[in-house]
């Protein structure tokens, strides 16, 4: 009897293994996953002024704002970022990267590709400067005022696609994608936002050789990072003939070891929540959102969007909301488009997905207009229903609490001492 139980329970043992493999991981949240569905989110016009190429996109964790980086600019100013209210869809800022305080970086290759928020709602933006051999990377503060900035130069032609920012221990920390001829994977502390610099617990010194790392000499997309530190990636392997990217990767904490890989043609925007990846692809009208279980990179849904003919770009998820940006034509005609799924897409989450940091000290306080007039100190009158410090009144409402709570705690003691000598 024995013998036939242990065999049952070996078999379901095994069964269950097995149905496991087949099946794939499953996330916690894939019933409401499977009932997703996205929506074109129309701005109000017009959309940008003057821009187009919509290539960065990114939202802050609380889903409050969303961040669109532009490539084109039809006016004098470069491409630029703006903010958008996600309820409101108000635009409620504007940043246009500068070399100094008055210099733009230039108007016809300041590419503004990578966007993350951190748990600060500090905005980092990495610039491209096509043809050139130095990137930029940017701290923009929630006034929309930047706080700083650092300009690396490779020694070759360099851009910058992907960044992210994770807090990981007690660090902030800053992920950045470069690609065109210095293709590498770097990681900045950006703990302190006026000292970012490479970590040096990541790859060697903060840099992962990401052709050595893939053996594929073409370029990275983008970039996700859980709180465990593990890294996702978009890019182009060497065996591919698409246009932006055939796999995703994960890969360990240090950025050394591909854990995991799957094929998506042309993936592209990754961004992370819960058990998920969501993935983004640049095929045109026949781009869609790829819905990953992060654990194993396993499929767990695929979103078609109809109505979009143009490459998707950025995802992000905030405020129960997943979304996704279609980079538009690249011309004026249609500047690029925002889709949202029509309902809320509740995850499970790990509350330091949503933990909120004090942003501290480090905000740049925007330039105060001077009064147009000195106050005239000899006239100045005071509003009979104000207070002035000078015009003491005296506190007969807390004397009187404070009487009331004396004659309570006194007559307490009475009773105590009362029921004492009863007893003696």
């Amino acid at each position: 009897m024995r013998k036939r139980i242990t065999a049952a329970l070996t078999a379901l043992i095994v069964l269950t293994l097995l149905c496991g493999i087949l099946t794939g991981y499953a996330g916690r949240d894939d019933a409401a996953v499977e009932s997703a569905e996205l929506k074109s989110l129309i701005l109000p016009d017009p959309y940008i002024e003057d821009a187009y190429g919509l290539r960065g996109f990114t939202v802050s964790p609380d889903g409050k704002n969303m961040y669109l980086g532009y490539l084109h600019s039809m006016s004098p100013d470069p491409g630029h970022v703006a903010r958008y209210d996600t309820v409101t869809l108000e635009k409620t800022g504007e940043f246009i990267p500068r070399v100094d305080d008055e210099t733009p970086v230039g108007s016809s290759n300041c590419y503004p590709k990578g966007l993350a928020v951190d748990n600060r709602g500090f905005l980092f933006v990495g610039v491209t400067h096509a043809e050139t051999e130095y990137c930029s990377i940017y701290c923009v503060g929630n006034n929309f005022v930047e706080i700083s900035h650092i300009v690396e130069t490779l020694g070759d032609v360099t851009g910058i696609n992907g960044i992210t920012t994770q807090k990981i221990g007690d660090r902030i920390l800053l992920y950045v994608l470069t690609c065109y001829r210095k293709d590498t994977i770097r990681c900045y502390d950006v703990t302190d936002p006026r000292n970012m610099k490479l970590y040096e617990g990541f790859g060697d010194s903060g840099v992962v050789d990401y052709n050595e790392l893939t053996g594929s000499e073409k370029d990275a997309g983008y970039i996700a990072v859980d709180l465990d530190g593990n890294v996702y990636i978009t890019c182009l392997l060497e065996d591919s003939n698409l246009r932006k990217g055939s796999h995703v990767l994960k890969l360990s904490p240090d950025g050394k070891t591909i854990v995991a890989s799957t094929k998506i043609k042309e993936a592209y925007g990754i961004s992370y929540a819960g058990d998920y990846l969501f993935v983004s692809t640049y095929n045109d009208d026949k781009s869609d959102l790829h819905i990953l279980n992060k654990d194993d990179l396993s499929e767990a849904r695929t979103l078609k969007l109809t109505g979009n003919d143009y490459p998707l770009t950025g995802t992000g998820y905030g405020g129960n909301y997943l979304y996704v940006a279609s980079q538009g034509s690249e011309s004026p005609d249609d500047s690029g488009e925002i889709f949202r799924t029509t309902a809320e897409l509740p995850l499970t989450r790990d509350p330091r997905e949503t933990e909120k940091m004090d942003p501290g000290d480090y905000e740049v306080p925007l330039p105060t207009e001077a009064p147009t007039e000195a106050p005239d100190n000899g006239s100045a009158t005071i509003d009979p229903g104000s207070s002035d410090k000078n015009d003491k009144k005296f506190p007969i409402l807390p004397v009187v609490l404070g009487i009331c709570g004396a004659i309570v705690i006194a007559s307490i003691i009475v009773i105590i001492v009362s029921g004492k000598k009863k007893k003696k």
